[in-house]
């Protein structure tokens, strides 16, 4: 049992010695790291100043960049429609860590005026039309965007510059445009699509156009027309749109602006009652998008939902994707409407559908809005990201600074109290050889024990056969022997003849009793009808007194024979000692052929 244990012993340390091991290793791993982070960091930290000039140094030369392009852009269109008129100056400035624009007109001795606040009407109409291009390009948005009533600031004589910059700048930008205007475009631009408005309120009214189908193709982004179903003073009109620039005009007050009001409907989700046509049900607008899909609105007033937008197919169906259906009820405008036609407000600004009561956009939002929606200064807010990451680095890296070197220290110190390691493991890999030894030493210990344990059974073994060898040497001769075989074999059958002598003894016994029996019985015994069954019995007497009288000869002979072998067996007896020429063991002449019985008292005597 030592053995296991000292083996058990040693194995335990040699585990506990490797978990050490693995946790020194792991732990000069974790200070190369450590010190490769604390020097980087310090590097770091010792450039700090120059990166944070050199991000300051960017920022400012991408919003210069930037707002040059966007002043030589506006200043053009403003020029363009109202020639003589001051040129467009851009500030980009901060407020709380985000870029503000803000928006104005430069004066000839060099100051600025605020567009909204310092001018008339027409100029920041224009400047407003053009934002609102700027805006739809820039944004990730569909680029489509309709005008009600833009022109109503211009002088006439300058609306029909007003739609051309409109119009080349939407066919430079691919934007499809709708303007709502009462002025006779017809005459500016052979290049426009209009429809006319015809009828009255009162009586119903009608959308006068040509049909603009040929010019689309399925997959073209786009509005492909908008129908009106009960809506307002429309019972049901159809309003065809090409993909350039469109143009719905008429009268006022003859509901050019509701196509403006479905559409804010559609994808604004501003919807009243009121939308509904007096008498009917419900209200219906259709608006006809790629792949010869259909979106539709549909509002129904005091019925739950009391909204619905669905997309259908040319047959009608409505449309499942993926395992979504395209129908949705609320009041909300539904995610799949805005992310399929990518129509949508931008940061919280109708940047495509132009509100009529509302013409002005973006001059008087916040200076921060304006920067969002027109993405300006977007490059400089990523330079400023830059910055505050740069700052955080920074940051991380003074903390990683401090605590890493307190971390080292720790670690070093670790370290110092396992320098020992080597050390033991000399003296387990020592302690380990002597365990093998001992294993070793123990194998041939119980070996040895093996061969003792053999060589004391030898031993006994031998004592047997000398034994055995001297007696041998005292047997007569194997004559002799012979002889001696053949008189206890005679002796043997004389034994058996002898119990079948007494066998036949008994039964001539009781023989004798049964003739006693029968002497006993009257003389004259009556007449019997059938005597074969006593004369057999007769007859069996008369063999069983002979064969009596025959084993009486043969007993005699056994009797002689017996006394005769007695002799013998005295005689040898006497001549071997007393002892049994086979075993050895002490004998008389009436044992000398029991051999088990002397044999065993041999066997006991050499255990003794």
């Amino acid at each position: 049992m030592i053995l296991p244990s000292i083996n058990h012993d040693v194995t335990r340390a040699e585990a506990s010695l490797a978990r050490l091991e693995g946790r020194r290793d792991a732990i000069r791993t974790r200070v190369a790291e450590l010190k490769r982070e604390i020097e980087l960091a310090k590097g770091r930290l010792a450039v700090k100043d120059e990166v944070e000039a050199f991000i300051e140094t960017v920022h400012g030369s991408a919003s210069r960049r930037s707002l040059s392009a966007f002043e030589t852009l506006l200043t053009a269109l403003v020029q363009e429609v109202l020639p003589g008129e001051k040129p467009v100056a851009l500030e980009l400035s901060t407020e709380r860590g985000l870029a503000s624009l803000d928006i104005c007109v430069r004066r000839p001795d060099g100051s600025l005026e605020d567009v909204l606040e310092d001018n008339g009407g027409a100029l920041t109409n224009v400047i407003g039309m053009a934002l609102r291009l700027i805006a739809v390009v820039k944004a990730d948005v569909a680029r489509f965007l309709a005008l009600d009533e833009a022109d109503c600031w211009i002088a006439p004589d300058r609306v029909s510059s007003f739609y051309t910059v409109l119009e080349d700048g939407a066919a430079r930008l691919g934007v499809q445009c709708l303007a709502v205007s009462h002025h006779d475009l017809s005459q500016f631009s052979g290049k426009f699509h209009i429809a006319r408005i015809a009828g009255e309120p009162a009586t119903g009214v009608e959308v006068l156009s040509s049909d603009t189908s040929a010019q689309w193709d399925d997959a073209q982004p786009g509005l492909r027309f908008i129908r009106l179903v009960n809506v307002q003073a429309y019972k049901d009109a159809t309003l065809p749109l090409s993909p350039g620039v469109n143009a719905l005009i008429g009268p006022n007050n003859r509901g050019k602006s509701t196509f403006i009001r479905a559409l804010r409907a559609v994808f604004y989700g501003e919807a009243r009652d009121s939308l509904v046509r007096a008498g009917a049900k419900s209200a219906l607008v259709e608006i006809g998008v790629a792949g010869r899909r259909t979106l539709r609105f549909t509002r129904q007033p005091r019925r739950s939902p009391v909204n619905i937008w669905s997309l259908h197919e040319a047959d009608g169906s409505v449309v499942e994707e993926q395992g979504m259906r395209y129908e949705t009820g609320g009041r909300n405008v539904p995610d799949w409407v805005a992310d399929l036609i990518r129509i949508r407000k931008v940061e919280d600004l109708d940047v495509h559908i132009a509100h009529q009561k509302f013409p002005v956009f973006l001059l008087g939002e916040a200076a921060s809005r304006r920067s969002a929606v027109l993405s300006i200064g977007q490059e400089a807010g990523y330079i400023r990201d830059m910055l505050v990451i740069h700052r955080e680095r920074c940051r991380r890296d003074n903390d990683l600074a401090r605590h890493g070197e307190r971390e080292l220290m720790g670690l070093s110190d670790t370290l110092e109290g396992l320098k020992e390691l080597e050390a033991l493991k000399v003296k387990l890999s020592a302690a380990r050889l002597k365990a093998e030894s001992i294993t070793t030493e123990a194998a041939r210990l119980e070996q040895l024990q093996r061969h003792a344990a053999q060589l004391a059974g030898v031993k006994q073994g031998l004592a047997r056969a000398e034994a055995r060898a001297r007696i041998t040497e005292k047997l007569p001769a194997g004559e002799q022997l012979a002889d001696l075989t053949r008189a206890v074999e005679r002796s043997r059958e004389r034994e058996r003849i002898g119990r079948q002598v007494v066998q036949l003894g008994r039964d001539l016994a009781r023989s004798q009793v049964r003739l006693k029996a029968l002497q006993e019985l009257p003389t004259s015994s009556p007449t019997l009808e059938n005597t074969a069954a006593a004369q057999n019995i007769l007859k069996r007497m008369n063999d069983l007194r002979s064969a009596s009288q025959i084993a009486r000869g043969r007993m005699a002979q056994v009797d002689e024979g017996l006394k005769s072998l007695q002799a013998e067996m005295a005689r040898l007896v006497e001549e071997t000692g007393g002892l049994c020429p086979t075993c050895g063991s002490p004998v008389k002449p009436e044992t000398l052929l029991d051999h088990h019985a002397h044999s065993l008292k041999a066997s006991e005597r050499l255990t003794a």
